[in-house]
């Protein structure tokens, strides 16, 4: 039997991370079956077998009749598809995820790219909005389960997404014990700052460990009366904090408004920057039809 030839296409990715996805054809809706191109072999059994195979976000699995490319049919596809295709309204055109969950004992999940898409964004909403550190943890490891990369990368991934939001909304103002207070950096972009800058100072690099063992640092507004854009964030350790609030300080920024060095009473400290490393990323959607 000939081998199916895949064509390969690359669009922008909608949740900046890089995926990939497999275009359905109308002979394989009709077959119930999803063929998978031949470079995805290495994370497949190399002979035809049962696999199991979780569809959407069931916890359970499927039996699925799986044919390898190194087998007579030339071609690794899934089997047995029928009944889902049509539950999810599949049609000629739209696309599949296929997530290797357990690579060493063949396990597997399909997502139509569509849900994948909408998920991601939900978990994403959510991490935003977390209530307090260990929410928006939960969430990083949500998102790392889902996109299947590392926590280290959702992190930067997550920085350059809310680094790209246009943000000028006003800091809001809190009351705590009959006091008016301006409202502290939310917990989602505390983790993150934590974890790029491993709780150490942007300036000064000082750090220490608390004793539950978590590095102490604090998040200062550049602009104590606008929001959370990590543009007007810095992470910093309580003695720079200070200064910022009562020195004689000078900022200096770079050309699209990252703060990139500061004078205390005329004494230099240069920033570290994750941005620097990350402004040019490009996050991509690779289509196998």
């Amino acid at each position: 039997m000939k081998s199916r030839s895949f064509k390969k296409t690359t669009n922008k990715s909608e949740i900046d991370y890089d995926y990939k996805t497999l275009g359905v054809t109308k002979s394989q809706i009709e077959k119930g079956l999803l063929a998978i191109p031949r470079g995805f072999s290495n994370y497949l059994p190399k002979a035809n077998q049962k696999i199991k195979i979780y569809l959407d976000q069931s916890s359970n699995p499927q039996l699925k009749n799986f044919s390898s490319y190194f087998s007579s049919t030339n071609e690794n596809r899934i089997g047995g598809l029928k009944e889902w295709y049509f539950d999810n309204e599949i049609r000629e055109g739209d696309e599949i995820i296929l997530q290797i969950l357990d690579k060493e004992r063949f396990v597997y999940r399909l997502f139509k790219e569509k849900d994948f898409i909408k998920n991601a964004k939900e978990i994403q909403n959510d991490f935003d909005n977390s209530k307090d550190e260990i929410v928006a943890s939960e969430k990083i490891q949500q998102i790392s389960n889902l996109i299947q990369v590392e926590k280290r990368k959702v992190i930067y991934s997550e920085f350059l997404r809310l680094a790209r939001y246009s943000n000028t909304e006003m800091r809001k103002r809190i009351r705590i014990s009959g006091r008016s207070n301006k409202e502290k950096a939310p917990p989602s972009i505390r983790i993150i700052l934590g974890d790029i800058y491993k709780g150490s100072c942007q300036l000064c690099s000082f750090s220490f460990l608390k004793r539950d063992g978590a590095p102490y640092y604090e998040i200062h507004h550049l602009e104590p009366k606008l929001g959370h854009h990590p543009k007007n964030l810095v992470l910093v350790c309580a003695n720079c904090h200070r200064q910022f609030e009562y020195a004689n300080v000078q900022k200096y920024f770079s050309e699209d408004g990252w703060l990139m060095r500061v004078l205390f009473n005329q004494k230099e400290h240069l920033l570290k920057q994750a941005i620097d490393k990350l402004a040019k990323q490009e996050f991509r959607k690779t289509v196998f039809v």
